[in-house]
């Protein structure tokens, strides 16, 4: 290897020092290198991305093992760097240090923060890829967890990268919850129904639905103006969920959330087995109950 890369370099340093620049041949060398790297690093992820979904691998060990081959690909690449520092003379090393250290800290300093909170989400695990998720303003599907960003797949089917840091400084609600601790909160007189099936909360039934089996119980606010006549919104929002209840494990729960000076606000909650439903028959329900505008408008007529 070493017969090819000196005459390289040999060519390459001739051609730059009439510019003054033969003491950077082995910087520049590298920039093919790298690219060619980067190119084999797409196609890695991509190969097993498109493999791995396949064999139907859940989400969450997909992004497992890219980010491990991430960090394999990075080691490789720094390691190529360093090595090729070593054989730059020392001149060249500390002017070029200089302005390129200068130019990447400013470039990657929001880029590692963004690293170092990723090693932290990582870490303690607020949410794992496939939970259904709030992170500040945004909320929807985890479809990623690198070190430097986390990946939301939204309610209108787009997708939004959210910089772990962020992460970091912001609220995170998980809606994924195990059927056991949701039953627990309840109180063991409760009962579950399961998709028309009740299941009865002592001991063994609870223990047949409960062990190991995770559910999402998602929740949103709607706000009535006090205007309005509260008995009437509540039985039209009490219809809608009537009429959406078979889309879900149990009926949703309407309840009294706050009160203000103009407006009451009402907290509806629903449990589904796949986050996915959450886009679905969630938004369904969500866009039919926001529908007391109009009914309230057309029963004062």
């Amino acid at each position: 290897m070493q017969e090819v890369v000196d005459p390289f370099l040999g060519f390459l340093r001739s051609l730059l020092e009439p510019f003054g620049l033969g003491n950077y041949a082995e910087v520049i060398a590298l920039i093919p290198y790298l690219i060619v790297l980067y190119v084999i690093y797409l196609i890695v992820m991509r190969s097993i991305t498109i493999s791995f979904r396949k064999v139907r691998m859940p989400m969450e060990a997909i992004s497992g093992v890219r980010l491990l081959v991430r960090l394999l690909f990075f080691g490789v690449a720094l390691s190529t760097v360093l090595a090729a520092a070593t054989i730059i003379s020392g001149t060249a090393l500390i002017t070029g240090g200089a302005i390129f250290g200068t130019a990447i800290g400013l470039a990657f300093s929001r880029a590692l923060s963004n690293m170092v909170s990723g090693f932290y989400v990582l870490g303690a695990r607020p949410f794992r890829v496939g939970d259904y998720v709030r992170i500040g303003d945004a909320e929807g599907v985890i479809l990623e967890i690198a070190l430097n960003y986390t990946r939301l797949l939204l309610p209108d089917m787009t997708q939004q990268v959210v910089p772990n840091s962020k992460v970091v400084d912001s609220e995170v609600t998980n809606f994924r919850i195990r059927a056991e601790e949701l039953m627990h909160q309840r109180g063991v007189e409760e009962h579950l129904e399961w998709k028309g099936k009740s299941f009865k909360s002592a001991l063994g039934g609870l223990k047949k639905l409960a062990k190991g089996t995770e559910v999402f119980r998602y929740t949103f606010d709607v706000q009535v103006s006090k205007e309005y006549n509260m008995a009437k919104v509540e039985g039209f929002m009490n219809g809608v969920i009537d009429r959406h209840a078979g889309n879900f494990i149990e009926r949703p729960e309407l309840m009294y959330w706050a009160n203000t000076s103009i407006a009451v606000t009402y907290r509806v909650a629903f449990i589904v087995t796949d986050p996915m439903q959450i886009l679905g028959v969630g938004a369904n329900i969500q866009a039919d109950i926001v529908g007391f505008h109009d009914y309230m408008k057309t029963s004062n007529t």
